[in-house]
C-alpha cells in the first residue's frame, strides 16, 4: 500500500506516525520547512483528556488560566484537563526526524498543487489531506468556500518583553462592547517563557471581514497598549484563521481529510492542536482497514467531539447573548473559590453546568498514539 499525506504540521506528521507502523510507503509533502508558517497561541489543550505529554518543544504545562472582563479571574485548568506551552517548531521538527527514522519519505518545499493532487490519486492508494483550511482536496472539488461561511480570523504578533508576573500562566482577555454577530471575540497573551510572548485578538467571520466594521489589526495594538506591552519588541507577526465546524463531508473518493482541513479547528478558541493529532491517527488507521474503516472516518470523529462541541456551543451562546457586566458575573462565578457561589453560578445557568459535567465526566478511548 501506497499512502502519501500532504501537510507536515501535527495531524500530517501524527498520520505519517501512525501510518509507518503498519510496513506501508508513506510520501509526506510539506509546502516549507516542518515548523515554518505557524500562528497560533502554541498552546496544545487536551480537551478530551487523551493525549500524551509532548516530547521535545515541551515548554512547560499551564495550570492556572487567568480570566479577565471587568475583573481578573484564576481559573485552576490544570485540575481538569492538561495544557501544555510549546515550541511548536521544535516539537514539529523532532516528530519529523522521528517519521523519517521511521521510514516516512518526507518531501519538503513540495508544494501540491491541484493538479498535481489529481495525479496523485492514480499514484497512491490513499492519500491524507493534512494541508490547512483551505484544502488541496477544497481546490480540486470546488468546495473552498465550505471554510470561509462562519470563521476565526486571528492577528498575532510575537513579543519580546518582561512576562515574569504572568508566566506560567496563560491570560484570556474578553472584549467589552464587542457586537454579537463577531462573537466569540477574546485577546490572548501566552508567555513562552518570562521574555516572550504570543499575544493575539481573535473574533469571528462570515463572510468577509470589512475594515469598517473591525479592524483586528487596530484591536490588537490597542489591547497591547492596555496590557501595558507598549514598549515590548515585535519579533514576528502573522495572521490566520480556523474553520468554526467540522465539514460535513470529509472522504472524497481515495482522499481522506485530516486537522483543520477537516474543519477540526474549536469554533469557541480556534485552537485545534489535539483534534489534528487525532485525526491524523484516526485516518492513517481508517485508510489502513480500507473502506470500512473510512466510511466509519467521521462518525467516530463525531463521537470523539460530541461533548465538547456541546459546552462549546452553550459557551458561545453565553458570550453572544450576555452583556458584559452579566458575562462578567458568569466568569466570577465560575471560578470562585467559594462553593456556593459556584453553585449558584450553576443553577442559574442550569445548561451549561449540565453539559459541563458531560464533558468532564465522559471518558473517550485513547487512541493508539504513535509517539
Amino acid at each position: 500500500m501506497k499512502i502519501a499525506i500532504i501537510g507536515a504540521g501535527p495531524g500530517g506528521l501524527y498520520a505519517a506516525l501512525a501510518a509507518v507502523k503498519h510496513n506501508v510507503q508513506v510520501d509526506l509533502f510539506e509546502k516549507r520547512n516542518v515548523g515554518e508558517g505557524i500562528v497560533c497561541g502554541e498552546c496544545i489543550f487536551d480537551s478530551l483528556n487523551i493525549m500524551k505529554e509532548p516530547g521535545r518543544g515541551l515548554m512547560h504545562p499551564v495550570d492556572e488560566v487567568v480570566l479577565q472582563g471587568r475583573g481578573c479571574y484564576a481559573f485552576p485548568l490544570g485540575r481538569h484537563r492538561k495544557l501544555w506551552m510549546l515550541d511548536r517548531r521544535s516539537w514539529q521538527q523532532e516528530l519529523a526526524r522521528c517519521a523519517a527514522r521511521r521510514g516516512v519519505a518526507l518531501y519538503e518545499h513540495t508544494k501540491i498543487t491541484p493538479a498535481r493532487l489529481l495525479q496523485m490519486k492514480k499514484e497512491y492508494d490513499w492519500i491524507i489531506d493534512a494541508s490547512g483550511a483551505p484544502s488541496v482536496t477544497s481546490r480540486l472539488n470546488h468546495f473552498s468556500n465550505d471554510y470561509f461561511k462562519e470563521y476565526l480570523l486571528a492577528h498575532q504578533v510575537v513579543l519580546a518583553g518582561d512576562f515574569s508576573s504572568l508566566w506560567p500562566r496563560i491570560k484570556i482577555v474578553f472584549l467589552p462592547d464587542m457586537p454579537a454577530d463577531y462573537q466569540p471575540a477574546y485577546a490572548w497573551i501566552f508567555p513562552k517563557d518570562t521574555g516572550r510572548a504570543n499575544v493575539g485578538v481573535v473574533c469571528t467571520v462570515r463572510g468577509t471581514l470589512k475594515k469598517d466594521k473591525l479592524d483586528l489589526k487596530k484591536l490588537l495594538v490597542q489591547t497591547i497598549s492596555k496590557e501595558g506591552l507598549d514598549g515590548a519588541h515585535v519579533l514576528e507577526r502573522g495572521s490566520g484563521m480556523a474553520v468554526a465546524g467540522m465539514l460535513p463531508r470529509l472522504v472524497y473518493d481515495n482522499i481522506i481529510l485530516a486537522g483543520d482541513a477537516a474543519g477540526l479547528t474549536s469554533p469557541l478558541h480556534g485552537g485545534g492542536i489535539d483534534m489534528a493529532c487525532l485525526s491524523g491517527v484516526l485516518a492513517a488507521g481508517a485508510v489502513i482497514n480500507g473502506g470500512r474503516g473510512v466510511a466509519a472516518y467521521h462518525e467516530t470523529l463525531k463521537r470523539y467531539t460530541q461533548e465538547k462541541l456541546a459546552l462549546e456551543k452553550v459557551t458561545i451562546q453565553k458570550m453572544k447573548t450576555l452583556n458584559f457586566e452579566q458575562f462578567d458575573d458568569l466568569l466570577g462565578g465560575i471560578t470562585s473559590k467559594n462553593f456556593f457561589a459556584r453553585f449558584r453560578t450553576a443553577i442559574k445557568h442550569l445548561g451549561m453546568f449540565y453539559v459541563t459535567l458531560k464533558w468532564f465526566g465522559t471518558k473517550k478511548s485513547i487512541p493508539d498514539w504513535p509517539v
